[in-house]
């Protein structure tokens, strides 16, 4: 006994230092990272529109559904070990969950080697705990794999030159982020080149070669697949910057009104009038990234810091001043390169007064407290929307919709997908005539089905039968040849059907 005990208590201390070592609290910050996803989030969230296609990409189990000029395959990629398998979104969910958590420790970790400090477990607090973070952390989305990638490249970047093979992770950040978003790639490499020519005395060419790699991983993926799918370059950078509305614009209010959501100011959406509060937490960021900026100045290490906050700033840029709408999560990689100034200021704080401390706390506190609530409002928002669609799915696949079949109409994309099905989705209203992909199912045989819950039908479905499916949710079914099997669906006085279940209803 007298041998055992101090061995015990010795480990015990061993393991305590260890983990209040920075990497040991990083990796504490980013599995609370993955439990607060699950907390707020919650894995039995519905798929949503930009998820379904992603995920129908490489999908065992539903066609791939429309893929528009300015998307990249590099969401596709990353969730195709999954939906090669299983049609389960709570699958998905739980994949991505660990996934985020694992890209925000790699993401982070790399600033251990620039910093030995805790200014990388404070950083990736600080961002981890933005709702854009929390909310889309478990979901199919690019955002916050940019965000990530651009916080270990500029780290990378800096650690070339004392390491060569940091040139290695320079190269794969900037790979991440050009097969997830090319256009974010370029924008972030700007700051990165300028920095490699002006700061760098070693491996510069060398930096600037792993920079160029990185960018043709991904803008070579996008340019093969422009010329096999959307007749050229030229042609899909057209269609690409159609899309997405861009051109010289102001967006700064856009993007203020939707700081507590919605996910996109967009197609009618209203975004409502800015926040105060929201507002108070948006300017606190570019004052304590000059706080952190003083700060590192001061203690002579500038450098690293600053190259960061330029590269955020670069990157919010063309959300702000080139594409005319506002979706909060286009900032993410902006919020996530501003948490390192920001945890520059926090750190220094701690070595002050105390009522400096417990002002920072306080600060902290409040950050967490507001943007862990709007995590979860969105949440719960958009879980209610995508439980009325889930219930739509079953009712449909009560009713015997199965392959080959086409579903055309609001949420179609999600509907489609989760029913295996080929898809047309719409946001406002529908086509006055038929698309060709319509026409083409018709002419195929497959089962169309029209589903909708507040917009205005089109002339060519009005007389086609009407179901009731869930909520608000409805679907129109044209007439059926001979040889199709019948719909299972039961029919209430005076024409209309109703879905199965409902017969009991008063």
């Amino acid at each position: 006994m007298t041998i055992t005990r101090p061995r015990v208590l010795s480990t015990v201390g061993e393991w305590r230092r260890l983990a209040l070592r920075p990497g040991g609290v990083l990796a504490l910050v980013s599995c609370l990272y993955g439990v607060a996803q699950l907390l707020l989030v919650s894995p039995a969230l519905g798929i949503g529109w930009d998820e379904a296609v992603y995920a129908s990409q490489f999908s065992a189990h539903a066609p791939p559904a429309v893929f528009s000029a300015p998307r990249a395959q590099g969401v596709p990629v990353l969730v195709t070990p999954v939906v090669a398998v299983t049609d389960s979104v709570v699958v998905l969910r739980l994949y991505l969950t660990v996934l985020s958590s694992l890209a925000l420790y790699g993401a982070f970790a790399v600033w251990l080697r620039i910093r030995p400090d805790h200014l990388a477990p404070v950083a990736a607090l600080l961002f981890g705990g933005c709702w854009l973070s929390l909310f889309y952390g478990n979901q199919a989305m690019p955002n916050g794999y940019v965000a990530l990638a651009a916080v270990a490249a500029v780290g990378f970047l800096v650690l070339t030159g004392r390491s060569r093979p940091a040139l290695v992770g320079l190269a794969g950040s900037l790979a991440v982020m050009s097969l997830m978003r090319p256009s974010d790639a370029l924008v972030a490499a700007l700051p990165l080149v300028v920095a490699a020519l002006a700061g760098l005395r070693r491996n510069r060419i060398a930096a600037l070669a792993a920079i160029a790699a990185g960018l043709a991983v991904g803008w070579g993926q996008w340019a093969i697949e422009a010329v096999a799918r959307f007749g050229g370059l030229a042609t899909r950078l057209r269609d690409a910057g159609v899309h997405n509305g861009t051109g010289w614009t102001v967006s700064v209010v856009e993007h203020a009104r939707a700081l507590d959501g919605p996910t996109l100011c967009r197609f009618g959406a209203d975004c409502g009038p800015v926040s105060p509060v929201a507002l108070i937490w948006w300017l606190a960021i570019p004052v304590m990234t000059a706080l952190g900026l003083w700060s590192a100045w001061r203690a002579r290490r500038l450098g690293p810091i600053a190259l960061a906050a330029v590269t955020g700033v670069v990157m919010a840029l063309p959300y702000l001043f080139y594409v005319d709408y506002a979706a909060p999560r286009f900032l993410t990689p902006t919020y996530a390169l501003l948490s390192l100034p920001i945890a520059e200021a926090v750190v220094t704080a701690t070595r002050l007064r105390r009522p400096v401390v417990v002002a920072m706390i306080a600060g902290l506190l409040a950050h967490f407290a507001l943007q862990g609530a709007y995590a979860y409002r969105m949440a719960a928002i958009n879980r209610q929307d995508r439980d009325e669609i889930g219930l739509a799915v079953q009712a449909l696949h009560r009713m015997g919709v199965r392959p080959p079949c086409m579903i055309y109409g609001q949420s179609g994309v999600q509907i489609g997908y989760l029913l295996g099905c080929e898809s047309q989705g719409i946001i406002q209203r529908f086509a006055q005539r038929p698309p060709l992909r319509i026409r083409q199912a018709l002419e195929r045989g497959d089962r169309l089905v029209v589903v909708y819950k507040n917009v205005r039908l089109p002339p060519y479905v009005r007389t086609w039968r009407e179901v009731d499916l869930a909520g608000r949710w409805r679907a129109r079914f044209p007439a059926m040849s001979a040889d199709a099997p019948p719909l299972a669906v039961p029919h209430r006085p005076g024409g209309r059907a109703a879905p199965q279940g409902s017969q009991n209803r008063p």
